[in-house]
């Protein structure tokens, strides 16, 4: 696709507003450690270990293979991709991301941008990774978020503040108590900002100890989710009026706890890409999904309901002709993330 048509598909889509009151900003923080792969020759995977972020590589002295261990840092850049098609165009357009100025890119950078969130889950000579110091305590920070959620619930878990974190952690021996080095990593992850490895979208929740008050949630019976009262609850009832009892809720408000363990369990398994995290899920603090966005997907689906495939259902196909339904990431966004057919937009 060239940059002209591009931009002309969304340049003329409409802005949104983000608001909020927040408690209050942190400044002059160190920022999370990354270590982006040094590799001149994109086309060649590379089985040297990555250097930190602030080191200097030494060309004279070849580095030995690193173990089979831990995680992978083998650079393939995608030169050649074909697009995914029939992929029905979702009837809403995208919304127009102000801090990603699209307008200043050139034609082989819009190809590369278009090629990353087409082939999220492939692996570019670009893409930024978690400095491998953090791997152990990556590891050890995400098991002891998993012993909590097992420990409180699933639904429990979705509300969950940090300070409710910390407490079930010092009141329960089988959850444990957080240490320090686990909340400081937490807190770098909250607070880096993610447009340095690829995820555009704005911060929707300023601060970690941030909340989801029980009082503006509705459970909602059979489904192990909440939705906030009102527009949320309100878009969520009227989408299973029009389409049917075959359209389920499969996530819905999320705190930055829960999110936070989805980023990095995402991380894991993308073997500390944070580029490849990020093209499949918002960074803790930058989901809608703390603000009323929801995802949806077709009954005895299951997990294609978070793949392209939802996108073939005709309850999808449906949603799609409704004139009050938007999706948050459609195809080829601002966003720096992979269409999701599934993710309602609120406002």
């Amino acid at each position: 696709m060239h940059k002209r048509a591009f931009l002309e598909g969304f340049l003329t889509a409409s802005a949104v507003a983000f608001g909020g009151q927040y408690m209050w900003r942190r400044i002059n923080r160190a920022p999370l450690a990354l270590a982006p792969i040094i590799n001149p020759n994109p086309s060649m995977a590379s089985s040297t270990p990555l250097a930190r972020a602030d080191a200097v590589a030494d060309p004279a002295q070849p580095t030995p293979p690193r173990a089979e261990t831990g995680f992978e840092f083998a650079p393939i850049e995608v030169e050649k991709t074909i697009p995914q098609q029939g992929i029905p165009k979702p009837a809403p357009s995208a919304d127009i991301k102000h801090g990603f100025n699209i307008t200043g890119l050139n034609d082989t950078e819009v190809a590369s941008y278009l090629r990353k969130i087409r082939n999220f889950d492939a692996i570019f000579a670009s893409d930024i990774y978690l400095d491998r110091s953090y791997e152990s305590l990556l590891l050890q920070t995400t098991q002891h978020l998993t012993r909590v959620e097992a420990y409180m619930g699933h639904g429990n878990f979705n509300l969950m503040s940090f300070d409710e974190m910390l407490q079930a952690g010092r009141n329960f021996p089988a959850i444990g108590r957080f240490t320090p080095e686990e909340l400081n990593f937490l807190e770098e992850v909250f607070f880096a900002n993610p447009h340095r490895y690829g995820f555009f979208g704005e911060k929707i929740s300023a601060d970690i100890t941030d909340r989801i008050p029980r009082k503006d949630v509705a459970k909602i019976p059979r489904s192990g989710h909440f939705l906030l009262r009102g527009e949320s609850l309100n878009l969520y009832n009227q989408i299973r009026k029009d389409v049917g009892d075959e359209v389920i809720l499969t996530s819905g408000v999320r705190s930055n706890v829960k999110q936070m363990h989805l980023f990095l369990a995402k991380t894991i398994e993308a073997k500390g890409n944070l580029s490849r995290a990020s093209r499949s899920l918002a960074p803790p603090g930058h989901s809608y999904h703390g603000i009323g966005d929801f995802d949806i997907g077709k009954v005895g689906f299951g997990e294609r309901n978070f793949t392209v495939d939802f996108s073939t259902t005709s309850e999808y196909r449906k949603i799609a002709g409704l004139g009050y339904v938007d999706i948050r990431y459609p195809t080829d966004n601002l966003f720096g993330v992979r269409f999701e057919p599934w993710h309602i937009k609120l406002g």
